[in-house]
């Protein structure tokens, strides 16, 4: 009886451990939520922190992975890299070609609705332009790496030329 009882221990053990190595962490974990406007199609994305890159690092390092800045948002001013812990970002389609905006420009704040009973101020995301390194214009996405809480519930509203979509979302 007790051979039997260790056998079986250690195959609990070892399911338990496959498990554990098979289903991805918190901070490994993509979200994705779209919302439609008028004009737009929003598609807000949440996933691990990225590393972010000017062009002329890109160009001068060769990452294979990461972001880089485009268009107005192309110095490391405003990145809210300090604690970060997820990659937020925005996907502005239009829909009527289908295509995605350049320019856009969006609008992003990210309330913590679990901070404070609810009563937390709403923090505007540095909504820069870049696309995946490699991927090209299909790409193109509006955000930030910011510092989530896990277990809390957030609230991220995008504007964009004036049209606006709501997100909710729990960390």
């Amino acid at each position: 009886m007790p051979i039997k009882l260790f056998a079986m221990s250690r195959i609990v053990c070892l399911a338990v451990a496959v498990l554990l190595l098979t289903v991805p962490a918190w901070g490994a974990h993509y979200l994705h939520i779209l919302r439609v406007t008028a004009s737009y199609k929003l598609t807000l994305s949440v996933g691990p922190v990225e590393k972010m890159y000017t062009a002329g690092e890109v160009t001068m390092k060769h990452p294979t992975s990461g972001e880089v800045m485009v268009g107005h948002a192309m110095t490391m001013e405003g990145m809210s890299m300090g604690g970060a812990n997820r990659h937020l970002e925005v996907h502005v389609v239009a829909r009527a070609t289908g295509k995605v905006v350049a320019n856009a420009r969006p609008t992003i704040t990210l309330t913590d609705t679990s901070a404070m009973g609810g009563m937390a101020m709403s923090d505007k995301v540095n909504a820069m332009a870049m696309q995946g390194i490699g991927e090209g214009i299909a790409d193109l996405h509006y955000g930030d790496n910011v510092k989530l809480t896990a277990g809390h519930v957030y609230k991220v509203a995008v504007t964009v030329k004036g049209e606006k979509a709501t997100f909710s979302f729990k960390a």
